[in-house]
């Protein structure tokens, strides 16, 4: 449902972000260096210094825009969720710079922190009524409350870390989150994620200008964990989870890849890919960061077209 208010929150989220990515490089792209994990793939150490935490500037932009345009309870509720994920993304990339690490926070304290706001978040919206807690995974669908939060909790912290695993190639998760976000927009017509998703989108079109290989800035795990919470957040506001799970099946492949690899290296000592997250592996395999991009866009394109499928014969 495309009108004139949504146009105004993509053209507004567009200006705040063209303004605040030009403030950005200017002032504090110097402040901010990523340090490049020294056992990636080697391509990966010119990485090294590129400015991080440019998330910030998409989260502020899609905040600003929405508060002055469309400041509902259910855009709130939604904001009210990034804001906790991007509070923890920015203290891991801000210990980072400090400690010049590329992990500065232990996984297990990001992970409570992580499953305790979703917790909170989730108590929330179903006990104030702003979204109905269905836990719709279209094959499993459990009516017993315990294992709706459980299922929904797994959703959320599962797909914003996804979308922090697939943050590892110039344009990579800035794209496919643009893509999932698009179909959101062109599929759904409830308002509030219209609004929220165009607001993402203004952001994320201009970040993905200056992300696009070779990077002149990164998002950091403020704008990947953020953004990870934004569409599972967008599947809950839907009542579709298994929607985001299947446009979102990079991410769930990337959040495999990395369990199967760390499992089996601790069972049989050997691993399965050459390098985790997936898209390591097939850099690893000769496929250049463009072509790693270009062609999880695609699949991701493909999947947004089989969920569209299911959807309509869903009802």
């Amino acid at each position: 449902m495309i009108n004139t208010r949504s146009i105004l929150i993509l053209c507004l989220s567009l200006i705040f972000s063209i303004a605040g990515f030009k403030l950005y490089l200017r002032y504090f792209k110097s402040l901010l260096p990523k340090h490049v994990r020294d056992y990636g793939p080697k391509s990966h150490l010119a990485k090294e210094g590129t400015p991080t935490m440019g998330g910030l500037v998409i989260f502020l932009s899609a905040l600003l825009t929405l508060l002055v345009l469309y400041p509902t309870r259910e855009v709130i509720a939604l904001l009210s969720l990034i804001t906790g994920y991007a509070v923890i993304g920015g203290i891991d990339d801000y210990a980072g710079i400090k400690k010049r690490s590329s992990q500065p926070l232990k996984g297990r304290y990001k992970f409570i922190a992580e499953c305790l706001i979703t917790l909170f978040w989730l108590w929330m919206v179903r006990n104030y009524n702003i979204f109905s807690i269905k836990a719709d995974f279209l094959i499993f669908r459990p009516d017993n409350t315990f294992w709706q939060y459980l299922l929904e909790t797994v959703f959320i912290v599962g797909v914003a870390n996804g979308v922090n695993f697939t943050d590892g190639v110039d344009g990579l998760a800035g794209t496919i989150i643009t893509i999932v976000l698009s179909f959101t927009v062109l599929i759904f017509r409830d308002f509030n994620v219209i609004s929220f998703s165009l607001a993402l989108i203004g952001g994320l079109l201009v970040f993905l200008f200056y992300n696009a290989y070779p990077a002149k800035l990164i998002m950091g795990d403020i704008g990947s964990l953020s953004l990870g919470a934004s569409v599972a957040g967008i599947g809950i506001a839907i009542g579709r989870e298994w929607f985001i799970i299947i446009l979102g099946i990079i991410f769930i492949l990337e959040n495999l890849s990395v369990i199967l690899q760390v499992s089996y290296f601790k069972l049989t000592g050997k691993r399965i890919f050459k390098m985790s997250p997936l898209h390591h592996h097939f850099e690893l395999s000769g496929w250049s960061e463009p072509q790693v991009v270009t062609r999880f866009s695609l699949l991701t394109l493909l999947a947004g077209i089989m969920g569209v499928f299911i959807n309509g014969l869903k009802g």
